[in-house]
């Protein structure tokens, strides 16, 4: 398996299968993912998705510690006006007793999972590739599976969702190797059921029929478990879906 593109568009490449190849190749570098003038940088080390940073006012660290009622506008203001580069706002905080470090690593860690999965949404835009070795202090210790399945799940587009699984009469059925891939992941009842259930070829549709998940939520998951790799797709495919939020929706008729 060789890598992607070391640049593209995130319309002709998907980003939960460009993560997944980097993910598999134990790839390590920087993943800059740019849209509408905003930048978001994502670090990755040995195809782990570590850390992750945005230009994008509202994906800041202080915007999140505001958000969620961890620091006031005054406590901001403060550390902003003593912060000296290479410090980083955070670690201002921690200094001037506003956050606890165990504080600073939960704020660190979900803020950059918070801007990976906000990538999920995008629909266009462009990608580069810079191999490197990233360091960085507090990084997320999540697998990039997980990330993937939960990155597709926040995903609310529906023609983007059907286009990916391919339509209700789409066949799939589970690899023999799922066990090991699933292993590695933190899946609930109802999505591990999916996998376990399943035997043999199923259509899209029946699989749906068997889920205790909505229909919805199973589009959701097919397309995730696809891209990761424990289920495969066994009826013909015309061409590879696309990224663009456009399509034939089977389902609601829409045309």
């Amino acid at each position: 398996m060789s890598l992607p593109r070391s640049e593209g568009s995130l319309v002709r490449h998907d980003l939960p299968e460009l993560l997944h190849r980097l993910s598999q190749l134990e790839w390590t570098g920087v993943l800059t993912l740019t849209r509408g003038g905003f930048t978001a940088g994502v670090k990755v080390l040995d195809g782990r998705l570590v850390f992750a940073s945005s230009t994008d006012p509202d994906d800041r660290l202080g915007t999140l510690l505001l958000r969620k009622g961890k620091v006031t506008l005054r406590q901001i203001a403060a550390a902003l006006e003593a912060l000296r580069p290479p410090k980083r706002l955070g670690t201002v905080l921690v200094e001037q007793g506003v956050l606890q470090p165990e504080e600073l690593i939960r704020a660190v860690t979900e803020h950059s999972s918070e801007i990976i999965y906000s990538t999920f949404q995008w629909v266009e835009g462009t990608y580069r590739m810079e191999h490197g070795v990233p360091e960085e202090s507090i990084t997320l210790k999540l697998s990039t599976p997980d990330i993937i399945m939960e990155g597709i799940r926040r995903i609310a587009s529906w023609a983007r969702i059907e286009r990916a699984v391919g339509g209700v009469g789409a066949r799939y059925r589970r690899r023999d190797d799922y066990e090991k891939l699933v292993s590695r992941m933190k899946l609930s009842f109802e999505r591990l059921s999916m996998l376990t259930s399943l035997h043999g070829e199923r259509t899209a549709q029946g699989i749906c029929d068997e889920s205790s998940l909505s229909n919805f939520e199973t589009f959701q998951c097919l397309w995730a478990f696809r891209v990761i790799g424990v289920l495969e797709r066994v009826d013909p495919v015309d061409s590879e879906p696309t990224l663009d939020d456009e399509g034939l929706d089977l389902v609601l008729g829409g045309g």
